[in-house]
């Protein structure tokens, strides 16, 4: 059973973010909503996210550019805090400063930047990590997860897990 269980657990880890997403998305509302409070419960710079820094108005700004397809999701300012120390705003490109639990300055750019790719649905941040963290469940969690999928919609990635190898998909 294990080999099966490997095989159905490596299917799932090598389909694409969006596939994977997709697939997530069929999970009973309750449990999809569990996966999500867990998956995402602090944000983070998922790899495959890709960023780039760009020169902004004014001076210590900088425009915040998600790469292929190319879109601005905001801009951070370094500042001072009360304490003379250097720190980050980020800000949404509505003008929005971007808050998370109660923090708006980040001392790191990189901080700053995961908090406004997070709060930014364009950017993927938040797809990109629950993508993730369901590819790093272990096997037996992986399976009880996708053990929630409706009956049909199992049975359909099980029958593509055991595909002979060269056969169509």
């Amino acid at each position: 059973m294990s080999g099966h269980r490997d095989q159905l657990a490596a299917h799932v880890r090598r389909l694409g973010n969006h596939d994977l997403s997709e697939l997530l998305l069929q999970l009973p509302t309750p449990c999809f909503a569990g996966l999500v409070e867990i998956a995402l419960a602090r944000p983070v710079l998922p790899a495959g996210l890709v960023l780039r820094y760009e020169p902004a108005a004014g001076v210590d700004s900088w425009a915040v550019v998600a790469c292929a397809p190319r879109r601005q999701l905001g801009t951070l300012i370094r500042d001072l805090d009360p304490n003379g120390r250097v720190v980050y705003q980020a800000w949404t490109r509505a003008g929005q400063p971007v808050q998370l639990t109660g923090t708006s300055t980040w001392r790191r750019r990189g901080d700053a930047t995961a908090a406004l790719a997070w709060v930014t649905p364009a950017s993927g941040a938040r797809c990109l990590a629950l993508a993730a963290y369901v590819r790093a469940l272990p096997d037996s969690a992986l399976h009880q997860l996708l053990g929630r999928l409706p009956r049909e919609r199992f049975d359909q990635l099980v029958d593509a897990a055991y595909q002979p190898a060269g056969s169509a998909a």
